[in-house]
């Protein structure tokens, strides 16, 4: 696999490497797009997978400091695009191997099945991946402030006094998770306005530019999914809470109760809230790693959260459809 999770840290300019390896490894099946920079002038990648009409779209590496989410989406790309371009060979020899009675394929069949859902799910629907949607603020968060190239926005981060590895903002010190436009949003301070941001403009277009049916924002820590959305009617809330279930069965997380949404105080105006009420589709954020983890996160947490969230993206494409 091209992927390591085991790899030590993971840099920006790796991350972009194992992209260019999947995109040529698998030819048509992931597709590489630069939907937009950073304010550091790093490129924000989008990645297709799979050849179906439909879409929806899964988000992580919002915030700096949350680094395990990008490189766990991006293995579990390699996860769904392995098993889909070795379906058809792996279903021959299994069917070679039924006729056979004396040999036992009880692991092997519940392998196919797995790979007939998610042969199904990539014929039906192309997902859209931005594994990391903030490059700058994640490179602070790994490296610290100088792995910001120009000196005014270096200025600007270390005037906020926030140790490197807390982190959640953008190159700009902006948190992207509170730059979107929705009913909630109100200004922190004179110079606040939505949509201010690269990174923000970059999802936002890729949500206009492919319509999606549904949206999971990953980000880190609490082990959680929000479902709930003031703003939205009982009958949206009623669909998102059949899926949150849902995928609480297959993760083991906890849904948060609907009082929860928002903490008080808080200003909105992040990626959920946008699309659900733009979209009026499903739209989720699901919280990986331990709520008492400290940061920087320990890279121990790629494989469980990686074995946790494996079959979300299965899970919510049958939901969605």
């Amino acid at each position: 696999m091209i992927v390591d999770l085991n790899e030590g840290l993971y840099s920006y300019e790796k991350y972009l490497d194992d992209v260019k390896k999947m995109e040529k490894k698998y030819e048509d099946l992931i597709k590489c797009v630069t939907i937009g920079q950073s304010h550091d002038n790093r490129d924000i990648i989008l990645l297709k997978l799979g050849y179906g009409r439909r879409y929806f779209t899964i988000s992580s590496g919002v915030h700096g400091r949350e680094t395990i989410n990008p490189i766990v989406i991006l293995a579990l790309i390699e996860y769904y695009a392995d098993i889909y371009a070795n379906y058809k060979e792996q279903k021959a020899i299994l069917s070679s191997k039924l006729k056979d009675f004396n040999v036992h394929v009880g692991p092997e069949y519940d392998e196919m099945i797995l790979g007939v859902c998610i042969y199904e799910l990539l014929q039906t629907f192309t997902i859209l991946f931005v594994p990391l949607l903030n490059p700058d603020g994640y490179m602070i968060s790994l490296k610290g402030f100088d792995q910001i190239r120009d000196e005014k926005l270096r200025e600007k981060c270390l005037s906020k006094n926030i140790p490197h590895r807390e982190w959640k903002y953008n190159g700009r010190g902006v948190d992207i998770n509170r730059n979107f436009p929705s009913r909630l949003w109100r200004p922190k301070n004179s110079e606040d306005y939505v949509a201010s941001e690269n990174e923000t403009i970059a999802l936002i277009s890729v949500f206009h530019d492919y319509k999606s049916k549904g949206f999971i924002d990953f980000h880190s820590r609490g082990k959680s999914i929000y479902y709930y959305r003031k703003e939205m009617s009982n009958q949206y809330n009623e669909r998102q809470l059949i899926i949150g279930e849902k995928l609480k069965e297959i993760t083991g997380y906890e849904l948060v109760q609907p009082q929860e949404e928002i903490e008080e105080g808080d200003t909105g105006g992040n990626t959920v809230h946008y699309f659900s009420e733009h979209f009026f589709r499903p739209a989720l954020t699901i919280e990986t790693v331990d709520d008492e983890a400290t940061f920087p996160l320990e890279q121990g947490y790629r494989q469980i959260t990686y074995d946790e969230i494996k079959l979300v993206f299965l899970q919510f494409g049958g939901l969605i459809i």
